[in-house]
């Protein structure tokens, strides 16, 4: 009945891969939230909505969003999973609205399930999970599950007490500069030793590339080895010529006219 409906929309599947030699894939369906389950269905122009699956909402543990930097190859980029039984289903929104609309409504109705304590936050592939590369696909989770809020991890560490006047001290060791012009580069404010499975450690005056910010606190970044994890906002800073205010001894490297060299411009104030 349509009066039992909360939600409906296109949105994009992956395969569950229920056996070893399902094959990974992924597809348009017409997705349905009623108060008792989850369906999707398969439409065909000029022909009736053939129901592919479905899922009670009495047996799902946990909704939430995927926070990852894999190629998405679909055209909805904004990913999130349902676990029910022994089986994870990623589902794909259009834009980042549609993806909270659909977490929020899923846990209102599921919060009073036999939830798990702890959930992957990110993606299962090539036979390990890309959050804590645990092998196991029914490995405990890594992160702490919360109904109550929308993928948020956990709370931001307290920056170190540095005289932030020295962080960009001259005289620090100057890595290898790297970028991309079409990314946001930051510059690692503080050391940063991961608390946990998934974290990216960080070390002080080197180059990050953040892949995702989806999370105000807690964003998803690169190093110069290509090893990605979270990372706390609040250690980091976008490099960018105007963050160097009026602080001596602060400098920017920029890329040079000849390829493969770099300049490092460091203000001074003159005296008189």
């Amino acid at each position: 009945m349509t009066s039992n409906i909360i939600l409906e929309e296109f949105l994009f599947k992956k395969s569950q891969q229920k056996r070893r030699t399902s094959p990974c894939n992924y597809k348009e369906r017409y997705f349905i939230l009623r108060k008792d389950e989850l369906a999707y269905y398969e439409y065909r122009h000029a022909k009736k909505p053939t129901l592919k699956g479905s899922i009670e909402l009495s047996r799902i543990k946990c909704v939430e969003i995927v926070r990852s930097d894999v190629h998405i190859p679909c055209s909805f980029k904004y990913p999130f999973q349902v676990v029910h039984d022994n089986y994870c289903l990623y589902v794909f929104a259009p834009d980042k609205d549609t993806q909270q609309k659909w977490v929020w409504a899923l846990k209102e109705e599921t919060k009073n399930n036999n939830l798990l304590n702890k959930y992957h936050p990110n993606f299962w592939v090539d036979g390990r999970w890309r959050c804590c590369s645990q092998t196991e696909k029914l490995a405990a989770g890594c992160v702490e599950y919360d109904p109550t809020k929308n993928g948020s991890r956990k709370p931001l560490p307290p920056t170190p007490k540095d005289n932030r006047n020295q962080l960009f001290s001259v005289y620090g060791s100057l890595q290898r500069q790297f970028s991309d012009p079409g990314a946001m580069v930051v510059v690692a404010l503080y050391d940063f030793i991961p608390q946990g499975a998934g974290d990216l450690m960080l070390h002080r005056q080197e180059e990050y590339i953040v892949t995702d910010q989806s999370d105000p606190n807690w964003w998803i970044a690169q190093d110069k080895n290509g090893q990605s994890g979270y990372i706390p906002s609040n250690f980091v800073i976008e490099k960018s010529p105007d963050n160097l205010e009026d602080k001596e001894g602060a400098f920017i490297v920029r890329n040079s006219r000849q390829a493969g060299v770099y300049t490092v411009s460091v203000l001074t104030k003159a005296l008189g």
